[in-house]
């Protein structure tokens, strides 16, 4: 299959940081906002204020207040570029966008970086690459959430950024392994490619929730045949995974079964590989309609 190379598209970013005293001097990075004129696409993310990044600078409800405050007029300027609101005059095709956001009358705290150039071929790669570095993995984990959905949770943040994906990809599906058997499993997402069934599942972030976890995906891949392929999404920085016993679950199940394969959503790979997979969905996989039939 010939490879389509991508075109690199030019963007423009500014690292966006926060500081609660002047006196004190403390300040954090929280955030990004970067801009592709060719596109006339924003992209930006701040931490909320109940990160505990926000723990070291934050010492009073006063602090706590004051920084959502700031947070929502910052969220709210932002947006009206997704909505078409032209009453802060901010043209999001210009190359001076950055600028003429940072000239707005932005809230008390808000410090911004110099506007740095690049240019990328894949800029939802680059952005989240930009974020972990200057932002940090553990606080944008806390972003997502903090139960055992946390995993699903970006793996739905990442399927929805894809417009047709709705349309091809069905949540919370029930399968049954064994016919002669009432029990049902329930599956995050499945579709159907080519002439067989598909599925993701996302693995818990919770040391209590894993090795059952582990006994069902077991199960299931020994006893349903209709299925092509599992995809298993995880976090290899979760609470499953501190002394390495998700990686040994995620290894005893893509050994033993070659349909299995796994992708650490949290890391920059493979964010990447699980996008690239999310492509392929977008191109070959049919309508839902047709995933249902064979599941009826």
């Amino acid at each position: 299959m010939e490879r389509i190379i991508q075109q690199r598209r030019v963007v423009w970013y500014s690292i966006i940081r926060y500081i609660s005293n002047v006196v004190k001097g403390e300040i954090i990075n929280i955030g990004i906002v970067m801009s592709i004129p060719s596109s006339g696409e924003v992209k930006y993310q701040i931490l909320t204020p109940k990160n505990s990044k926000f723990k070291a600078i934050l010492n009073s409800k006063v602090d706590e207040k004051t920084y959502k405050l700031s947070h929502d007029i910052f969220i709210h300027i932002l947006k009206s570029v997704d909505n078409n609101n032209l009453s802060f005059g901010l043209n999001p095709s210009s190359e001076t966008f950055i600028n003429q956001f940072v000239s707005q009358n932005l809230p008390k705290g808000f410090v911004f970086s110099d506007v740095r150039f690049a240019k990328s071929s894949n800029v939802d790669l680059l952005f989240n690459n930009l974020l972990e570095e200057y932002v940090g993995s553990k606080f944008l984990n806390e972003e997502l959430g903090s139960n055992s959905m946390v995993v699903k949770k970006k793996a739905i943040q990442l399927i929805s950024k894809k417009d047709n994906l709705d349309k091809l990809i069905k949540k919370n599906i029930k399968i049954k392994p064994v016919k002669e058997l009432p029990k049902s499993y329930s599956i995050d997402f499945g579709y159907k490619l080519n002439h067989g069934l598909e599925f993701i599942q996302s693995a818990p972030d919770k040391i209590t929730s894993s090795y059952d976890w582990l006994e069902r995906m077991s199960f299931i891949t020994d006893n349903y045949s209709k299925a092509d392929k599992f995809t298993l999404v995880y976090n290899s920085l979760s609470e499953s995974n501190i002394d390495g016993t998700l990686d040994q679950m995620i290894n005893y199940l893509t050994s033993k079964d070659e349909r299995v394969i796994a992708y650490d959503i949290f890391s920059s790979q493979g964010e990447q590989s699980f996008n690239e997979e999310l492509l392929n969905i977008e191109k070959y996989a049919q309508p839902v309609e047709e995933l249902e039939k064979v599941l009826a």
